[in-house]
């Protein structure tokens, strides 16, 4: 393997680990361990700066630029919506396994969401306008949906009540 190859995987690697510590946190935090948790947290942040590191080294001066990155994150969600969750929850459907195609469903609904807020950024952060963007915005911690200004009551995807939504 070559550098880049290296570079890659372990970046890979790296992010994989990161969002997993980070989950495991949030588990063992609700079972009480707090010191397991902030052990977890400190880690997933540990393996956070590795993937930047290595994807600083794989994309290089690339990374300073706004508009490609929210291009790179248009064509991602754009992917996951119109290819990869609909494979996958149709599968998962046809296997009767109805959480994961829950899972699957509800990460969809809330990609299209980024998509659609990527493309309005793209426009505003290219014609200078950044700061047009100074609305609210709220994640349903269940499903992931995305609410930009004012949340709904409940979360139209899974009914979790607002007052659970974590603000950004």
């Amino acid at each position: 393997m070559t550098t880049g190859e290296n570079l890659k995987n372990a970046f890979a690697g790296e992010s994989q680990a990161s969002i997993k510590y980070r989950i495991f946190a949030e588990i063992v935090k609700e079972k009480g361990l707090r010191n397991l948790a902030r052990v977890f947290e400190a880690f997933s942040y540990s393996e956070f700066v590795h993937a930047k590191n290595h994807l600083k080294n794989i994309r290089g001066e690339e990374l300073d630029n706004p508009i490609s990155g929210l291009d790179e994150a248009i064509i991602g969600e754009t992917y996951e919506v119109d290819e990869m969750y609909p494979g996958f929850y149709e599968e998962a459907i046809a296997e009767k396994r109805k959480k994961a195609a829950t899972s699957f469903r509800w990460a969809m609904e809330a990609e299209k969401k980024h998509a659609e807020i990527y493309r309005q950024l793209r426009v505003l952060v290219e014609s200078g306008r950044d700061r047009a963007f100074d609305q609210k915005i709220y994640v349903c911690p269940t499903c992931g949906y995305v609410f930009v200004g004012e949340a709904p009551e409940v979360c139209p995807l899974c009914s979790v009540s607002r007052e659970t939504f974590r603000v950004f």
